[in-house]
């Protein structure tokens, strides 16, 4: 009966023990959480204030003119027109040294484009097995690769219809603009750079 005794007292004493350590950790968790509860109501009173002093200018409705969109629908007519005159600046590398300047008609091109589908699905299977496999097609080229430019190869055709490509950094505009170094007209007539 005495070892009963002793091996109840010693599991109430463990329970206890468990207990307090429980209470402890809630204890110190439910501060931490008044602690975050109270961070978060002061930020929210701090954007209270902020968004009353300067508020969020389309909260009443739509913009009236969403620019991001007519900017993309001008350039696109712009830049995407048959005849449309545009210039073309290249620069030497990452460099500001320019070594060429084109003017072009219509606009540059990546030499990653192609008018034929760059995938091909075609007959993988063994017997009777019906599978198809996606493979890489050729390209206009009727080649298998890279194109010639790399992954920012560009093109695009002078006014006088002279094909030009690169691999350089580059910048279009629809007008002359002035650029902070000599620049080589390279598709002017002799004499005229």
């Amino acid at each position: 009966m005495t070892l009963t005794i002793r091996r109840r007292t010693a599991a109430a004493a463990a329970a206890l023990t468990v207990a307090g350590l429980l209470l402890a950790g809630c204890t110190s968790d439910n501060t931490a959480s008044k602690a975050q509860a109270a961070n978060n109501d002061m930020a929210g009173s701090t954007y209270q204030k902020f968004n009353a002093a300067v508020p969020y200018p389309y909260a009443k409705g739509m913009p009236s003119d969403p620019l991001e969109r007519t900017n993309l629908a001008k350039r696109l007519q712009q830049y995407n027109s048959k005849g449309n005159t545009n210039y073309v600046y290249v620069f030497a590398g990452m460099t500001d040294k320019v070594i060429g300047y084109y003017v072009i008609r219509g606009k540059v091109s990546s030499t990653g484009s192609q008018m034929t589908s760059t995938q091909v699905n075609v007959h993988c299977g063994y017997g009777g097995d019906h599978s198809t496999c996606t493979n890489d097609a050729i390209g206009d080229d009727g080649s298998y690769g890279p194109d010639e430019g790399g992954e920012h190869g560009v093109f695009f055709f002078t006014t006088n219809g002279t094909l030009v490509e690169t691999d350089q950094p580059f910048m279009v505009s629809s007008q002359p603009i002035k650029i902070y170094a000599a620049v080589p007209q390279l598709d002017a007539p002799a004499g005229k750079q």
